[in-house]
């Protein structure tokens, strides 16, 4: 007797984000905090700083010790994204599996970094995280790198505002990176727009907002949520639209 095929899998639900992270992503205000909340707050951020400190001197260490071993601190040859380094080709081969458990992000990360520190002599950008250095690299000339982190330190951007900063560069030069989109992380992303804009709470807040703003600031606003909408719109007619 033959047996039905079987009907594909359906595409799993995109899974939720942690709430707080959609907040803080979309400006969400200070969080009030009585006296005991305000230490362990403070000890939090004590040792979220230890973390990130030693974290940022591991990845740098061994980025200064891949350009010195692998490269005989060549930073050129380091930057050459021809990959003739047998060594190296190796680890990059070898990155994200059992014997070489760091991503390859993270690989050519550590070595960019101790490449351009090597390259770029200027406190401004050697005073920089890596964090941040990491986000400036898509500007790729040394000479960029230095101006970019210079303007990142005099406005003391943060992570998200480098890479927002980086982004409207390239797209000036129309080299912006391509968008990497399915149609499940479409939909996760309109669910999470949903939920964060969209309860009731929301709305009764911003029916409150709406009498503590002049008409100005409110024109804006509903203009930005008038031009949401015309987006939001415009695909979903494509995604209606046959062929």
């Amino acid at each position: 007797m033959a047996t039905k095929p079987k009907k594909p899998a359906a595409p799993a639900a995109p899974h939720p984000r942690p709430r707080a992270v959609v907040l803080a992503e979309h400006g969400d205000a200070p969080v009030k905090l009585n006296a005991d909340e305000r230490a362990l707050l403070q000890e939090a951020l004590r040792r979220a700083e230890d973390l990130r400190g030693e974290v940022e001197a591991s990845v740098t260490s061994f980025g200064r010790w891949l350009l010195g071993a692998i490269f005989d601190d060549d930073a050129a040859a380091a930057l050459d994204n021809r990959g003739n380094k047998s060594v190296w080709r190796e680890l990059v081969r070898r990155a994200g599996g059992p014997t070489l458990r760091i991503s390859r992000r993270m690989l050519f990360v550590a070595l960019q970094v101790a490449a351009r520190d090597k390259r770029i002599a200027d406190s401004t950008w050697r005073g920089l995280d890596a964090g941040r250095k990491e986000l400036l690299l898509p500007l790729g000339e040394d000479g960029r790198l230095r101006e970019a982190a210079q303007h990142v330190a005099k406005f003391n951007l943060t992570q998200a505002g480098t890479r927002e900063y980086v982004r409207g560069l390239l797209a000036q030069e129309g080299k912006a990176p391509a968008v990497r989109l399915t149609v499940p992380r479409l939909v996760g992303k309109v669910e999470k727009l949903k939920e964060t804009i969209g309860s009731a709470a929301v709305l009764k807040r911003v029916e409150k907002l709406k009498g503590e703003v002049d008409a100005k600031e409110r024109e804006r606003a509903a203009a930005a949520v008038e031009e949401l909408r015309e987006v939001l719109g415009r695909i979903a007619k494509t995604l209606r639209s046959k062929g």
